[in-house]
Parts: C-alpha cells; structure tokens; sequence
C-alpha cells in the first residue's frame, strides 16, 4: 500500500469515524502487531491500510449490518469476525472516553472515605 495511505490511516486511528479506530482498540486489546490483527480478521496484511480507511458502520441494527455486510464483502472477511471484533473496539472505545472524560477524581473513592469503626460484632457469628 502507499505511504500516503498509510499515513492517512495511522491519523485517522483516533477517529472514532473510522474503522482504523475501532480495530486499533482491538489490536491494543489483544496485543497483536499489524500480523496478528490480519489473522484475527482473517484477511491479508496488505488489505489492512484500505480497511482502516472505511467508515465504522453506522448506528442502528439495519444500518449495523449492512454496514459490515458490505465491508466484509469487499475484503473477503467472515461477516461474524468482523461484529465480533468491530463490537470490542466499539466497546473498549466507550469504556476508554468514559474513564477520561465521565468520571471524577474521588468517584471511585468514595467507598474508602468512611473513616467510622465498624460497628460490633454480634456474638452469634461464628
């Protein structure tokens, strides 16, 4: 593939607009290099650049699947690896926003922030 191209999609990784997004977040997942991410999907290193490239699919179950559907035709991927691996990243992307942007220092915390004694123990327990 180009170098252009290539570029293009190593920018586009953080764009949650874009395939190259969702599989990044697939791959960080797994550990897995270019290589590996290839097998996963079951397609050609060479096919990666122009995968990264496509659109995410787009919201909405109808739109979801024809999305995939058409993607997986084009590159010759079995249509449930790509859900599969198209749902982690998705996920672990949300999961990523929410515990940058969504959540509070202390948040977490509070449950630790009781300094009380805890109240005596009943002779019953054993």
């Amino acid at each position: 593939m180009s170098t252009a191209l290539d570029h293009l999609a190593a920018r586009v990784a953080t764009d949650p607009e874009f395939l190259a997004s969702v599989l990044a977040e697939y791959a960080r997942s797994e550990t897995l290099d270019d290589a590996g991410l290839a097998t996963a999907l079951g397609c050609p290193t060479a096919d990666l650049t122009r995968l990264r490239l496509c659109g995410s699919p787009r919201p909405g179950a109808e739109h979801f699947r024809a999305d995939v559907a058409a993607i997986a035709n084009r590159f010759g991927i079995d249509p449930n690896v790509l859900v599969a691996i198209v749902r982690r990243g998705q996920s672990l992307s949300r999961l990523r926003a929410g515990q940058s942007s969504e959540v509070s220092p202390g948040f977490l915390l509070a449950a630790r922030d009781d300094e009380r004694e805890p109240p005596p123990a009943t002779g019953d327990a054993p």
